[in-house]
């Protein structure tokens, strides 16, 4: 990966992880680690350009997960423990678009090339980062991928009415573009073309990121081979490849993931009726809640705490879906409450089609039968944290190791793979997850906050009214505009910003520990044990600072003798990807 925002100046420091979970967590909270602090900042400066740079070097999707990443960094925003976190994805989205729409040109940067090439199986998110990152350390990358089209599950199984196709497409151009070989319509596995046949070919490492594609069946009376059920995702690969016959007038989908509710508000754009079949209350619904509340809108129907126990059937076709009442007893392994049938409360409910939504599963069917790849109990390919298998030079990752995920998480998964390949074909030892990870402390100035600081509400992004979304795909979410982007960029409360007290200097004043209006700085006599707070202290006093609650208002700055000062703790997790990167800062 490229590093073009790397500093030319900085103190170098080792950091534990935890010091970045409990300070810096929207960007310890995202799996790829991107730089939220630092793009949200050039936002705030209305540098769009410079903040698409910096996203490309921790997400080569910054387009599509601008659309429709969950967004787990919001989780973790700091403002959103007094106020709303801040609108992180909607702020992606926001520069993204700035770039596609402007056709603003960002060239990539020449890398020295080497001999070695990499062949990898998968055109989705985990395979195309892999390819990547690796194309930025100059191998020469070939990716095969079944399908007539690149972008995996991005492509097939997200609605364009979420994720228009020409963003997919605008990201993979950027990969393509540093040099990276798509070959679509390029099946590997028996009995075609198999990976022992990519060594034999002078390929030094596979890296296996076929997803999770197979649907789990029900399992119940009148599912096999009736005219009416289908699986999610052949229904939604056909309707993104353009089949948008209706599949009935009256569609039940059955699960309560981000796949169910994608594939009932799909149906509910092509027929009369769609309808949730889900074991569960709504609370336990694992998709996300946002797109749950607006199937609501659309005016899709729930039938919860129900469960599907038999298809009836009439002439080989779908009549009817038998159901029983379920109860919530203890809870399970996922921490949510078990659901129980009750007895004796069997009903009927109308539909002429089923689409199952319960979760996916891997097809490795395609290694053949004498491969030899572990395989785990519930039918991943084994890796260790590296993505390592028990086959030299073979690794894998993506949905294909963890079963049904994120796309943010499988581009995490292409990260370590292209670092441990990378190691691997130095004939480097791949060591395990550090836990300290190297920072670059830069000098910062106190800003003035803005006057309207604390009552600035989050931005909501205008969507297309429910009542226009019938029957067509056009984008729902319409994006935040620029003035409404500058705002919610102003929100962030620079959590990379961390203030650093002189405490051999500090004069015991205590104008600090009282203007601070979270309590970070605080005052405790030395001599005190149990370090309670003073307002006033003797000379033996000490100024202890809690950087995890401040929210860098810059109360603290006007300091008589000047000892408080603020650095910036700018963390780089791909440095180890860009080789360059050590010779620059040496």
């Amino acid at each position: 990966m490229s590093q073009s925002t790397l500093p030319k100046k900085g103190i170098r420091a080792l950091l534990d992880l935890d010091w970045l979970q409990k300070n810096i967590r929207c960007q310890h909270r995202c799996p790829a680690h991107m730089d939220v602090p630092g793009y949200i900042r050039l936002i705030s400066q209305g540098k769009y350009e410079e903040s698409y740079k910096l996203m490309r070097e921790t997400n080569p999707f910054p387009a599509v997960c601008g659309y429709v990443c969950p967004h787990p960094c919001e989780s973790k925003c700091k403002r959103g423990d007094f106020d709303r976190p801040v609108a992180i994805d909607a702020l992606k989205r926001f520069v993204t678009d700035h770039i596609f729409k402007n056709k603003i040109k960002v060239p990539p940067q020449k890398v020295i090339q080497r001999a070695e090439k990499v062949a990898i199986i998968g055109a989705g998110p985990a395979g195309l980062t892999a390819a990547n990152d690796l194309a930025g350390m100059g191998y020469t990358v070939t990716v095969f991928e079944k399908e007539s089209q690149p972008g995996g599950m991005m492509m097939w199984a997200i609605p364009s009415y979420r994720l228009p196709r020409e963003q997919i497409m605008f990201d993979i151009s950027q990969i393509v573009a540093r040099g990276v070989e798509i070959k679509t319509n390029n099946p590997i596995g028996s009995p075609g073309k198999t990976i022992q046949d990519l060594f034999q070919e002078g390929y030094k490492a596979v890296f296996i990121a076929v997803g999770a594609q197979k649907g789990k069946k029900l399992e119940i009376p009148g599912e096999d081979g009736t005219q009416g059920v289908m699986d999610c995702l052949e229904f939604l690969k056909n309707v993104n490849d353009g089949d948008i016959r209706s599949p009935g007038e009256k569609v039940a989908v059955i699960g309560g993931g981000n796949s169910a509710i994608d594939a009932v508000r799909t149906a509910k754009r092509l027929c009369q009726d769609a309808f949730i079949v889900y074991r569960r209350t709504r609370e336990e619904m694992p998709a996300l809640p946002w797109e749950i509340e607006e199937a609501e809108h659309e005016g899709v129907q729930f039938h919860f705490l129900s469960a599907p126990i038999r298809i009836i059937t009439e002439n080989g076709k779908v009549k009817a879906l038998e159901c029983i009442k379920m109860r919530l007893g203890k809870p399970d392994s996922s921490g949510r409450r078990r659901p129980e049938p009750v007895p004796q409360s069997e009903f009927i409910i109308e539909t002429d089609c089923i689409i199952t939504a319960i979760s996916q599963e891997t097809d490795l069917k395609f290694l053949g039968d004498n491969y030899g790849l572990d395989v785990t109990k519930w039918g991943t390919i084994s890796v260790d944290d590296n993505l390592v298998t028990n086959k030299a030079g073979v690794f894998a990752g993506g949905d294909v190791t963890l079963g049904p995920s994120t796309i943010i998480e499988c581009i995490a998964q292409g990260h370590t793979a292209a670092r441990s390949i990378d190691k691997y074909i130095r004939g480097e030892e791949i060591q395990k997850p550090k836990k300290k990870v190297w920072v670059t402390l830069l000098d910062n100035e106190f800003d003035e906050r803005e006057g309207n600081y604390d009552a600035m509400p989050r931005q909501q992004m205008e969507l297309l009214p429910a009542e226009k979304r019938e029957g067509t795909f056009d984008l729902v979410e319409l994006g935040l505009t620029e003035s409404q982007a500058k705002e919610e960029a102003l929100r962030c409360l620079k959590c990379d910003l961390s203030i650093n007290v002189e405490t051999n200097e500090c004069i015991l004043c205590g104008r600090c520990s009282m203007v601070c209006p979270v309590g970070a700085l605080k005052q405790v006599d030395v001599s005190n044990e149990g370090k309670e707070y003073r307002p006033f202290v003797s000379e033996d006093g000490i100024v202890l600072k809690y950087t995890d609650v401040c929210i860098r208002c810059g109360n603290c700055k006007d300091c008589p003798v000047n000892v408080i000062t603020l650095k910036r703790v700018l963390w780089k997790p791909n440095e180890e990807i860009n080789k360059t990167m050590e010779e620059t800062e040496e």
